[in-house]
């Protein structure tokens, strides 16, 4: 038995010779064609990956978003509830009123709970990202700084959802 295994060493570097010449014996076309055909099937592999980043990546917005809005549909619940037994409940007069301004606060004040900001308008400098002059006049204040909101406007998190419309001074 050592006489086979040390013919099988002896023999070893011979077939690594021949497997060699074997492989220098391939033309220069078929090894480019190897290399092709695996390159195309690495090139077929990074797209499939790619589209399963893409689909995934866009579930995942998808996701976040339905639960962003969820969280910010539960929160008005409460108000629309209120908003329902004040119109339920309506009556002409001074009660009435202080019910609804008591739901418009808590309107207000839910959405600030949620990142929503309250753009400032009186008396500051006009700023064409945040404001839109609407009607300007002659005032004593300093020309463009804003004399009167005429709706208010509203950003989330640094961006302008609503532009507040002004009155500027001339």
């Amino acid at each position: 038995m050592k006489k086979t295994k040390e013919t099988e060493e002896q023999n070893a570097p011979e077939q690594v010779q021949e497997e060699q010449t074997q492989e220098s014996h391939s033309s220069p076309e078929q090894q480019l064609a190897e290399e092709l055909a695996q390159e195309k099937e690495r090139y077929a592999r990074l797209q499939a990956e790619f589209a399963n980043y893409k689909r995934r990546n866009e579930e995942e917005q998808t996701r976040q978003y339905k639960q962003g809005m969820g969280k910010v549909l539960k929160a008005y619940i409460s108000v629309m509830d209120d908003f329902q037994l004040a119109l339920t409940n309506s009556q002409e007069g001074e009660s009435f009123k202080k019910g609804m301004e008591m739901i418009f606060a808590k309107f207000i004040s839910t959405g600030e709970e949620l990142g929503l900001q309250k753009i400032p308008t009186v008396g500051q400098p006009f700023n064409p990202q945040y404001h839109e002059a609407l009607l300007a006049e002659e005032s004593e204040q300093p020309a463009q700084h804003i004399l009167e909101e005429l709706q208010q406007g509203f950003e989330f998190n640094g961006r302008v959802l609503r532009t507040a419309k002004v009155k500027v001074s001339k």
